[in-house]
């Protein structure tokens, strides 16, 4: 099968064409980094297609980035003044239905709607993902208790999507979460959000010698496949992605055979498919 062959499931649309468009997202964003000094690297999947593929993973349907903490506060400050009117930057600030603690940079006036979120009213443009990286203490108990207590308030903060509790398979904790969802009604979403981040940074005011990616992998197994060494994102190589050159960690191959084994193997063909559940696409709603 060929690169620009992949669909998304049940959809009429080439995975290629919303690569497209996410491109197009990226080089804004790094004209808007470079501009400013601001370090990031390409992360997860996506460092995996700049390496193995000098582009996309053929049937990868997000791009992801990554960034210091420092240098994440940076952008987001940056993004107000200096970010094309073309694209809004989402996170739980600018969009008051954002479940997630990282941010997202949408391009406006198109829409890329996740199956688990479409009953939600924000922003369902087609985006990419920009994750903060944060200090952690791996190995301590300090820094177990910061995991557990951040992941089991993102757990509950997401009981507030309710096609989200509906994928529980255990019924007892299906009924407990849905229980949650009219609890949470009074309970202000920003508070949680607040108290989320304000967990996120506990050991960001001391130099710590690791950094983990805190917004999504606080699972115990994949916190802990995350978690690198800061110094990492001091030492960046420009690699080819699309035709295009982006900051990639020099230590690449450490990194991501800690992340994913033997990254360079493709995986098996039923394995080949997007991950977000895409169900609606529009290229261009004004049309």
């Amino acid at each position: 099968m060929q690169k620009n062959e992949f669909t998304f499931p049940g959809l009429n649309v080439r995975i290629k064409e919303a690569q497209n468009v996410q491109l197009e997202i990226l080089l804004e964003f790094d004209r808007l980094c470079k501009k400013n000094n601001i370090q990031y690297q390409l992360f997860s999947g996506t460092l995996i297609g700049a390496i193995r593929h000098n582009g996309f993973i053929p049937w990868d349907d997000d791009i992801d980035v990554c960034m210091l903490r420092e240098e994440y506060d940076q952008f987001l400050e940056a993004s107000k003044k200096e970010l094309s009117e073309n694209y809004f930057v989402q996170n739980y600030h600018t969009d008051k239905k954002f479940q997630s603690q990282y941010s997202k940079i949408k391009k406006n006036n198109t829409r890329y709607v996740e199956d688990l979120v479409q009953d939600v009213d924000m922003h369902q443009g087609i985006f990419i993902d920009v994750f903060p990286y944060d200090h952690v203490r791996p190995q301590t108990f300090k820094g177990r208790a910061q995991r557990i207590a951040i992941d089991q308030l993102k757990i509950i903060n997401y009981c507030r999507v309710m096609r989200v509790n509906d994928t529980e398979k255990k019924k007892s904790l299906r009924t407990a979460k849905k229980a949650t969802y009219y609890l949470l009604k009074v309970i202000p979403k920003n508070k949680i959000d607040r108290l989320i981040t304000k967990l996120v940074c506990t050991f960001n005011h001391k130099e710590e010698k690791y950094v983990g990616e805190l917004s999504v992998s606080t699972g115990k197994q994949t916190y802990e496949s995350f978690v690198l060494k800061k110094e990492f994102f001091y030492d960046s190589i420009e690699w080819d992605f699309e035709g295009h050159k982006f900051p990639v960690p020099r230590a690449y191959d450490e990194i991501l055979t800690k992340n994913y084994g033997n990254y360079m193997k493709m995986p098996p063909l039923k394995e080949q498919e997007p991950h977000h559940g895409v169900i609606e696409i529009n290229f261009n709603t004004k049309e």
